[in-house]
């Protein structure tokens, strides 16, 4: 309960008032003020005090706007289209629960006068989507990140599964956590492995820093100069597990080329005998899913053992359909 007999506070009352009932549609007088001030805090203030402070938080560095009709602070440390984009972003990531997503919400929303969080009454739908059911997602975040810091190995279960044949718990050596389409994956190095794989962070359990040190990250193969982690990202448009390649796309139609630009990244694009090419490099499993979702916009051209797998694969589901 605040102090009504502290007169020192009052400048951070009045500020958390301005922030909480004030925008450029609610101005507040500072009769308002007072009222507040007082139901709020019990803390007696008059108007001249009241104006003192404004002034006091506007030298400060706060940007109060003062009219004749009231003031209100324009200044926030959040604009409302960045507190948007943010809070739509908790809402349909499928990584963390509703229980969660609801509390960054409200952390974020925070930042709003009382008036604009009703804007955001939606993301207290945040149950109704589909989403992870592991609430320790944040805790394995958080330690993930300092294993990485001191160097070590962490291990984990799988989601009550099997990893890569492995039985009970596993120890990896983490290296990056990424955020692709909405859900968390720890790009690590298993215990045998000679190449980098990602793991779904929501389907981490029961999380521990291990006390042995990590592999090096530049004694993996393709990685001794270090890992650009964009690059990496555009590569593994799927972040499954599976060596990359050099492919050969032919486009067909113009608009095509948006499709490889959203999912790939950085393609070149080129033209021969009236026919539009990309070349880019991508993680083999992930363009095979990617050429059978976007069959009706690119075809893959080389290399000639990933389009052959392809072949096999759409043969296999004619042989399913027809079967039906």
């Amino acid at each position: 309960m605040p102090s009504p007999n502290n007169k020192k506070l009052s400048i951070l009352y009045i500020l958390d008032i301005l922030k909480s009932y004030s925008d450029e549609d609610h101005l507040l007088t500072q009769s308002q003020i007072a009222e507040k001030l007082f139901n709020q805090c019990g803390m007696e203030c008059e108007r001249k005090s009241i104006a003192a402070t404004i002034d006091a938080l506007i030298d400060y560095g706060y940007e109060i706007v003062k009219t004749k009709n009231g003031c209100y602070l324009a200044d926030r440390e959040f604009e409302s289209s960045e507190i948007i984009f943010l809070a739509d972003a908790v809402f349909s990531s499928p990584s963390i629960d509703g229980k969660q997503a609801k509390r960054l919400a409200e952390k974020l929303t925070a930042f709003e006068s009382v008036y604009k969080k009703r804007d955001y009454s939606y993301l207290y739908k945040a149950d109704s989507l589909t989403r992870t059911k592991n609430k320790e997602i944040f805790l394995s975040i958080e330690l993930i990140e300092e294993a990485i810091k001191q160097d070590k190995k962490v291990s984990f279960r799988y989601a009550n599964e099997d990893f890569r044949g492995t039985q009970g718990r596993t120890s990896v050596s983490p290296y990056f956590l990424i955020n692709k389409q909405g859900k968390y994956y720890l790009v690590c190095l298993y215990d045998g492995a000679t190449e980098l794989f990602n793991v779904r962070l929501d389907r981490i359990k029961n999380a521990e820093i291990d006390q042995t040190k990590r592999i090096p990250l530049r004694s993996i193969k393709g990685c001794e100069k270090g890992l650009d982690i964009a690059r990496y990202a555009n590569e593994n448009v799927y972040l499954l597990s599976s060596r990359s390649v050099k492919a050969k796309l032919r486009l067909l139609h113009p608009e095509s080329r948006q499709y490889v630009e959203e999912w790939f990244g950085n393609a070149r694009f080129f033209e021969e005998n009236g026919r539009i090419f990309a070349e880019l490099t991508a993680n083999e499993r992930a363009l095979i899913y990617w050429c059978l979702q976007y069959g009706e916009e690119a075809i893959l051209v080389s290399p000639p053992e990933t389009k052959a797998e392809i072949i096999r694969l759409l043969e296999q589901i004619k042989k399913e359909y027809e079967g039906e």
